[in-house]
């Protein structure tokens, strides 16, 4: 998608997202960090995150604590499967799919309710799809299934961490990730990585 020239309140150099940590879920970070860091262009400007509103306010108000607060609940997200954007036929991004059964509809609300509060952040007009990014790959069919072959045996691999060398790799995975504040992301020049410069807790969330 091609960018066009940005009204002068909004700026690519901050996010409103939702940002995967350690913290949240040790073996899901562990296997998101393990894939970006060998197949994702972004690896070393952006956590693993999914995006809500990018791009985001040029200078972002003090308020944003205080109308963020109102807009969500906590969410338990689901991961099981990968998918893909093809963008062209040299260019694809494979990505994290959450649950269509619970996950996405809860996100999507998240979202949906932030770019509420915030209507003024409406450049994007494409549909919001909750995707956290893994890498990118050729667009052909065969570099798209060889790239995601690699992240699923990898995940399987990692879930089987810990596991008794008896026991069998598992043949399937999903990944969980408690999701429990929205952070507004920052950097000062294109190059540069994001960094964390606010964020809030989301009701509900138990770990308050």
């Amino acid at each position: 998608m091609a960018r066009h020239a940005l009204p002068p309140h909004l700026a690519h150099k901050s996010a409103l997202a939702l940002v995967l940590t350690e913290d949240d879920s040790p073996l899901t970070y562990a296997c998101v960090q393990g894939i970006r860091h060998h197949h994702d262009k972004s690896f070393d400007r952006w956590p693993p995150h999914i995006n809500l509103v990018y791009p985001f306010l040029a200078n972002p108000s003090t308020q944003i604590d205080a109308i963020l607060a109102r807009v969500a609940a906590a969410v338990e997200a689901t991961f099981p499967a990968v998918h893909h954007f093809v963008h062209s036929k040299k260019s694809a991004t494979i990505f994290l799919d959450p649950d269509n059964e619970s996950t996405r509809p809860q996100l999507q609300a998240i979202q949906a309710a932030v770019q509420a509060a915030f209507p003024e952040c409406n450049h994007d007009t494409r549909p919001f799809v909750p995707h956290l990014t893994l890498g990118q790959t050729g667009g052909s069919n065969q570099a798209i299934a060889s790239l995601t072959r690699l992240i699923d045996s990898s995940f399987r691999a990692k879930s089987s961490e810990g596991q008794a060398a008896t026991d069998a790799e598992p043949t399937s995975w999903t990944l969980r990730w408690s999701i429990g504040r929205l952070v507004v992301l920052e950097r000062q020049g294109a190059d540069d990585p994001f960094k964390i410069v606010g964020q809030v807790a989301l009701q509900g969330n138990a770990k308050d």
